[in-house]
């Protein structure tokens, strides 16, 4: 059996397949994780031993943007909140609890340690039932010369499931 011609189809599907994606053919739309008309990411929820974790992905709002998770770890009376953003600048960035939607960010619930080289760690003395209240999410800050640039957001769920 002569392999030969199908050996030249699949050169030619593969050369077809890259030159699509290198030009850009919205037949092929290349994934990118911060495009506006792509959905957030559902927040995942664990829980083991009497202790839950939520996971929520952390997507640029405006200016530059940070991408990101917050992870809040809570054993019923205390919740520990972990920020891992991509590093903007060598400041440190105000991040918080706020009310509200990451369109329409309301006022601070609970404010955290700042972030620092893209990282942040803070206890709140409180169970994620007691944080987790309607809509809350969690908002990093470009600056604290330049707190209403937010440059990271991500909704928490409105309550465990």
């Amino acid at each position: 059996m002569n392999l030969t011609k199908y050996k030249y189809v699949a050169v030619a599907l593969a050369v077809f397949a890259v030159s699509a994606c290198a030009s850009g053919d919205p037949a092929t739309p290349s994934p990118s994780i911060d495009a506006p008309d792509e959905p957030t990411p559902t927040p995942a929820v664990s829980s083991s031993n009497g202790v839950t974790r939520v996971v929520i992905h952390l997507s640029p709002v405006q200016g530059e943007g940070q991408i990101g998770s917050a992870t809040l770890t809570s054993d019923g009376t205390t919740t520990t909140v972990e920020i891992d953003v991509a590093p903007i600048t060598g400041e440190a960035q105000p991040v918080h609890i706020h009310v509200g939607k990451c369109e329409d960010v309301g006022s601070v619930l609970h404010a955290l340690q700042n972030v620092v080289n893209g990282k942040s760690m803070t206890t709140i003395n409180l169970s994620l039932n007691e944080i987790l209240t309607g809509d809350v999410l969690v908002n990093v800050h470009a600056s604290y010369a330049d707190p209403s640039n937010y440059t990271a957001c991500g909704q928490l769920p409105a309550e465990l499931p």
